[in-house]
């Protein structure tokens, strides 16, 4: 057994590999490649699992993220925005963040260290930018919601909207309890969560011929030049068809369950983030997907086997959870309903050795591996792996 990190340590250049695993950004793109390919395929070998495909290269390969976020830091009378991470060192993080997004960082900072706004720099957790590379919004996470800290609020948004940064709209999160979450989930009971300050209340990404809009605080792919490839290896793997019922599991805003679920016989997306699962209902609503559905819940084995619809016909799975993997309960509930095939995208790297066994033990075994590099300048792959049933 191997963990990722260690298949990249093993395959840095020696003059890098006392040095964080961030600083794999200072490579050229064509080596930090090379080093990936190499570490995944060692993953893979050390795993048990298959050769792998190569490494989808990102389009972008730097200044791509879509989401940053720097923590306020008050102290002894001075505001600073800094990185808000032991592993997220500035000299490596910040090249692969758009110059857009460093200058609205700038000019917030420029602002907040004024004594006019103090009692905002006072208030501040973390300030969040979101959005597409052409359009952007800034969140300020504060733990106070005074009438001084909201007229600075007020203020601050003036500014940000009259300024030339491609800023279309600004938020508010209220984060009472400073957690290190920069959007904190646990929010607080009767209080205000979330406050828009100018623009819309959502983000939208192009697909083409389409555009999804989501939440604010909605996840969506940090790696928007990656993101068709994402789709289009997802439909090549899966194969949607006229004859055949698609199941997203974690679907989110919808992006697989629109972006490539449109030739299937049905597509029911499922998603736990109440806000979102709306915001894909709407969506399909709009482009007359009238064989598309969607529900919110938290998926474990017990809801996919009472809540989710079972077919008559055959089912395709794509499944895309996050980090930490699935609930205990999940592929084995998946694997009762007998899918044709089952896609299941990985985020954390180290997780798929424990998912596939669980998915051989339920007589599936790997049909593809396909990396892609959602995340260049960091130690983490997006990976793509293909099942089918095997032959008892």
């Amino acid at each position: 057994m191997i963990t990722f990190s260690n298949a990249i340590r093993e395959s840095m250049p020696k003059t890098l590999s006392s040095l964080p695993l961030l600083s794999i950004s200072i490579l050229d793109y064509k080596d930090e490649l090379a080093v990936k390919n190499n570490a995944f395929a060692l993953f893979c070998e050390k795993n048990g699992l298959p050769v792998p495909e190569e490494v989808i290269a990102s389009p972008r390969p730097r200044c791509y993220r879509t989401t940053t976020k720097r923590r306020a830091v008050f102290e002894n009378g001075s505001f600073a925005l800094v990185f808000g991470e032991d592993d997220d060192r500035s000299e490596y993080a910040e090249p692969l963040e758009p110059e857009e997004h460093l200058a609205i960082y700038r000019f917030v900072e420029s602002y907040l260290k004024k004594p006019v706004f103090k009692a905002l720099a006072e208030a501040m957790n973390w300030l969040i930018i979101r959005g597409s590379y052409k359009r952007r919004s800034v969140i300020f996470n504060v733990c106070e919601m005074n009438a001084s800290v909201v007229r600075k609020l007020k203020l601050m948004a003036e500014h940000l909207n009259s300024a030339n940064l491609g800023v279309f709209s600004a938020h508010v999160y209220f984060d009472p309890t400073r957690s290190d979450y920069y959007l904190e989930a646990l929010r607080p009971v009767n209080a205000l969560a979330f406050k828009t300050l100018f623009g819309p209340k959502d983000l939208s990404l192009d697909l083409g011929e389409i555009r999804l809009k989501y939440p604010v605080t909605g996840f969506s792919q940090i790696n928007e030049s990656q993101i068709p490839n994402l789709l289009l290896k997802a439909k090549e793997f899966l194969q949607p068809n006229p004859e055949e019922h698609m199941l997203d599991l974690y679907c989110g805003y919808g992006l697989f369950s629109l972006g490539i679920g449109k030739n299937a016989k049905s597509t029911f997306g499922v998603e736990w983030e109440g806000p979102s699962i709306e915001y894909a209902k709407n969506s399909a609503r709009f482009l007359k997907r009238l064989n598309t559905k969607f529900l919110a819940g938290k998926i474990d084995g017990e809801f996919v086997e009472k809540r989710i619809p079972k077919f008559r016909e055959p089912e395709v799975v794509l499944l895309d959870p996050p980090r930490k993997g699935v609930e205990q309960g999940v592929i084995p509930a998946l694997a009762k309903r007998s899918p044709k095939r089952v896609l299941h995208v990985f985020c954390g790297t180290d997780e798929i050795p424990r998912s596939v066994n669980q998915w051989r033990i339920a007589h599936y075994q790997v049909s593809k591996i396909q990396p892609l590099d959602l995340f260049p300048g960091t130690p983490h792959l997006e990976t793509m792996i293909l099942f089918e049933k095997a032959e008892r």
